[in-house]
């Protein structure tokens, strides 16, 4: 509510800013002065005086595309009023319009209208950046996956495209900054300019065993939610629902979780051999990579016994362990964690939760929170709590001995407000997930992966392959096995996409000299 009641005070105050610097403009362009204080209906006059499609209006309070709309306005307003310089546009930029001041108060220059407009490469890159920026914020955002956590269903160095319709389209919680800034600064926004939590309506809900993008709930660097890296995990614990990882075995409910048929789960394995493996065999077999670097590689020798070379191999697929496991001269057997052994992920703050003595393999009960639970709340379960109470519900925790105080009250139940979700990656033992970083908020959850548009493996790892042409253009996270690449059919609709597009201008041109 605070945030709202701060948008609404600075949305009045930008609307008197804007009055008072143009209404004196307004009443040279033939418009009673008093329109240009009336909110929203001055920007409708505005947008008339510019000659400008009336539903830019909307584009005005589209969060990332607003500044640029605004820059866009102000200098085609200048332009209106006669002010066509390179050195008026510059000024009506870099004072986010206050330039209309000095026009309404001291120059008072006549209205002429918009000048004919002609297309210009400045123009069209302008129109190129806003229509992506829409695309990519509220339909369809790229990203490119680096880390091996949902091998071998995701594999390292597939660009993705990520649908955020289908669950509902999450409003961004810092509306001003630079487009695509996770690509070039994602520190470039402004802090103080922030969202309440809102999403837009979807037509399909999150259901166990989707692949699904979120935002990465303990990034360190950024709290803006929005600002936060782009993780992909599997989704294996619905709210409500109580997971459990049993010598690495999943169970949800009780039940063995049953991946989809396009999933490719990987676990971790200790391989004894007499004979040491070949690499370009073992890369071309399997696409397993080695590489002298330990974190960069996905197996290593962990001891000689003898005659005997014992490897562990950090992810491998069922199939491919009883493929090794048919030779003779190789023995494949699973490599767990100790039950009881604590473990930690990159850091501390990553080991959900603290007081539990849980690991990759052995893992839980955990029950996964959903909204309206009332939980009771002592000094046994506070860990399972705490980060949800204090980080993702926004609220004040403190422990003062056995009392635990929620917003300077002591308190023994508390009631979750929003649904949770578990996800764990494919490559069981090489995914930091929820295991390590706890559940998912709902706030958090970004869309699902629907399309490979191209696999860049050589980015991220030293592959001998540095491009997966059987990657590209394929659909995943549809429960169908049978992957076929679409690319060829997507360069033969751009070669005649193409062809059409130049026989087309070629005629036009041959027209207009006729």
């Amino acid at each position: 509510m605070e945030l709202l009641v701060n948008w609404l005070i600075g949305f009045l105050i930008y609307n008197l800013i804007y009055g008072a610097s143009t209404w004196q403009l307004y009443k040279k362009a033939g418009r009673k002065p008093g329109e240009a204080f009336i909110p929203f209906y001055n920007f409708w006059i505005g947008l008339d005086l510019i000659k400008r499609p009336k539903w830019w209006i909307i584009l005005f309070f589209t969060p990332i595309v607003a500044p640029i709309m605004w820059w866009v306005f102000w200098v085609d307003f200048a332009r209106s009023f006669g002010k066509r310089t390179w050195t008026d546009a510059i000024l009506m930029i870099i004072t986010v319009g206050l330039y209309a001041f000095y026009l309404n108060y001291v120059e008072k220059p006549d209205y002429e209208g918009p000048e004919e407009r002609k297309g210009t490469f400045i123009a069209a890159l302008l129109f190129a950046v806003v229509l992506a920026t829409l695309v990519h914020t509220w339909f369809i955002q790229p990203m490119v996956v680096p880390t091996g956590s949902m091998e071998n269903t995701i594999k390292i160095g597939d660009a993705l495209f990520v649908d955020k319709l289908s669950y509902g389209v999450r409003v961004p919680f810092t509306p001003i900054g630079l487009p695509f800034s996770e690509f070039i600064n994602r520190k470039a926004y402004v802090d103080k300019a922030r969202l309440p939590y809102m999403r837009l309506p979807g037509w399909s809900d999150l259901k166990s065993n989707d692949i699904v993008v979120f935002s990465y709930p303990t990034d360190s660097v950024f709290d803006a939610i929005d600002r936060k890296d782009a993780y992909v995990k599997r989704l294996v614990g619905m709210p409500g629902d109580t997971v459990v990882f049993d010598q690495g075995d999943l169970f949800v409910n009780g039940k063995p979780f049953i991946p989809k048929k396009d999933a490719i789960v990987q676990n971790r394995y200790k391989v004894t051999t007499k004979n040491m493996f070949s690499p370009e065999l073992l890369y071309q077999e399997y696409g397993l990579v080695y590489s002298s670097q330990f974190d960069q590689t996905d197996y290593y020798i962990m001891a000689k016994n003898g005659d005997e070379l014992v490897y562990i191999f950090k992810g491998l697929s069922e199939a491919m362990a009883k493929d090794l496991n048919a030779n003779p001269n190789i023995q494949v057997e699973r490599f767990k964690s100790e039950e009881g052994e604590k473990e930690y992920g990159p850091n501390k703050e990553n080991s959900f939760p603290l007081d539990r003595n849980w690991n990759q393999d052995f893992y839980g009960p955990y029950y996964v929170p959903k909204k309206g639970d009332q939980v009771k709340l002592d000094k046994s379960n506070i860990e399972l709590y705490k980060r949800i109470i204090q980080t993702y519900e926004n609220h004040d925790l403190k422990i003062e001995g056995e009392k635990i105080l929620i917003d300077g009250k002591e308190a023994n139940e508390y009631t979750i407000e929003q649904d949770y979700f578990f996800m764990s990656g494919d490559n069981r033992n090489q995914s930091l997930d929820s295991r390590f970083f706890g559940p998912v908020p709902e706030d958090h959850i970004i869309g699902r992966p629907v399309l490979v548009w191209a696999n860049m493996n050589g980015m991220f790892e030293p592959a001998p392959k540095k491009f997966i042409w059987s990657r590209f253009m394929t659909s995943i996270n549809n429960d169908n096995p049978d992957k076929k690449s679409y690319l060829v059919y997507v360069v033969i609709g751009l070669i005649a996409f193409f062809t059409w597009d130049y026989f087309r201008v070629k005629k036009k041109k041959e027209k207009e000299e006729n």
